[in-house]
């Protein structure tokens, strides 16, 4: 079984399309949606209703539960701007958003749990690095009850094995799926995650599951100048083309 994996696609309607013809290729099992729909570029609705017309599970970002906070006075302020093109059935959509989901897969009498977030499994404002302290990530895995945590937040894509116990040591992976909208490592192409699994995965086995990230092109020049010729700040559309 294929899973692909999107996040942080924030409004940027032209990444997503790209993003969804790359996938249409891989011809993943299931699509899952780790949050941030919305922000920092000016198409927020356009993107939910293709992430809506495709039928896609998808968690709820800082960015999408933000909506809840603002008022009308907020989304008059020009810091705002991209939160007030989000149409009223878009908001409520977002708002209806669950915090997580989990997946429980039973191969050869073995579970293997599967835990989806935005940020961590407490938070999504909560940033899971890759070089995060060992021992304190092994506790979150621990606190989550999960042998796979799928998150992004970050827009970093990494995946890291860590494994706990003696003798057959038990793996854990962490997968961040990087950002299809936003991404900031240096380079302008989007990013999603494939993760395969079978019947032979197990967390006694690191190399069972197999993680590998996509990186796709699109039309970063029109994403660029859109936001250039709106009232967002410019430096957004620095960050689109240069990858930061």
């Amino acid at each position: 079984m294929t899973i692909a994996l999107l996040s942080d696609i924030h409004a940027n309607l032209p990444a997503l399309e790209a993003a969804f013809e790359s996938m249409d290729a891989h011809a993943p099992d299931a699509v899952y949606c780790l949050g941030d729909l919305i922000g920092y570029h000016i198409w927020p609705n356009e993107v939910v209703q293709l992430i809506r017309r495709r039928g896609i599970a998808t968690i709820a970002g800082n960015h999408d539960v933000k909506m809840q906070k603002l008022t009308a006075t907020d989304l008059n302020q020009v810091q705002n701007y991209a939160y007030s093109l989000v149409g009223a059935d878009e908001k409520k959509y977002l708002l209806s958003l669950p915090a997580h989901i989990r997946l429980t897969f039973n191969f050869d009498n073995v579970q293997l749990n599967m835990l989806l977030v935005h940020g961590s499994p407490s938070s999504n404002k909560e940033y899971l690095l890759e070089d995060k302290d060992e021992t304190e990530f092994l506790q979150v895995f621990a606190n989550a009850g999960a042998d796979m945590i799928c998150f992004g937040h970050s827009h970093k894509a990494y995946h890291r094995v860590l494994q706990a116990g003696t003798g057959i040591p038990v793996c854990y992976h962490a997968i961040n799926a990087g950002s299809v909208g936003k991404p900031k490592d240096g380079t302008p192409d989007g990013c999603y995650a494939l993760i395969t699994l079978d019947a032979n995965s197990s967390p006694l086995d690191k190399d069972s599951i197999t993680v590998q990230f996509i990186r796709f092109s699109y039309d970063v020049e029109k994403a660029a100048t859109a936001i250039e010729a709106s009232p967002l700040p410019n430096t957004l559309a620095d960050m689109l083309r240069k990858g930061y």
